[in-house]
């Protein structure tokens, strides 16, 4: 049975191939026989506009006019826990980047600042921690970030603090990046 399949198929396989190779290639050969002449190619000529200018002019910034809020010193209660506290004063208000077109700057609403950590005031470090965050449209503070800090014993007690800030829901409903708020720690004497 199987050198009857060998002797009959291999044949059979054979003829079935070559009668398919020879229909695809008449069908190939008469669909180029119908298609009509190909148009010429066409040529793209671009040339480049010339413009008298200086590519090293110096061109004037803008200015963009913002006030800037009062600063705000914040001091400790005395509390049964310890003495006076170390005064954590913001250095200068946040620098609100808002996107194109926010023309109005808010500060925020609800600032509590950062206690003095208890690991730093006991070995004496003092030092200016900065902070950048966001704010979303509803006025949370999200994605704070320490840009620089004098010693790590800060950086958890200030994104503590910053993270419960509220800002005024924005006007434009729109995100407000990269706002900048510095925090001088100082042992008091």
């Amino acid at each position: 049975m199987f050198l009857i399949r060998w002797i009959i198929g291999m044949p059979m396989a054979a003829l079935v191939t070559a009668g398919l190779f020879f229909m695809m290639a008449q069908l190939i050969r008469d669909r180029n026989e119908g298609l009509p002449p190909s148009k010429p190619d066409l040529i793209l000529k671009i040339t480049p506009q010339t413009k008298e200018t200086d590519p090293y002019e110096i061109k004037p910034p803008t200015q963009i006019l913002q006030k800037a809020p009062p600063e705000t010193d914040f001091e400790f209660q005395k509390t049964s826990r310890a003495p006076i506290g170390p005064r954590v004063t913001p250095e200068r208000a946040p620098v609100d980047r808002e996107p194109p077109g926010g023309k109005t700057r808010f500060g925020a609403t609800i600032k509590v600042p950062p206690a003095y950590p208890e690991g730093c005031r006991s070995r004496g470090v003092e030092g200016v921690v900065i902070v950048e965050f966001d704010v979303s449209p509803e006025g949370n503070v999200i994605n704070p970030r320490i840009s620089s800090s004098p010693n790590g014993c800060f950086n958890r007690t200030v994104l503590k603090a910053i993270s419960g800030w509220k800002y005024p829901p924005a006007a434009n409903g729109g995100m407000r990046y990269g706002l900048i708020e510095r925090f001088n720690f100082q042992l008091q004497e």
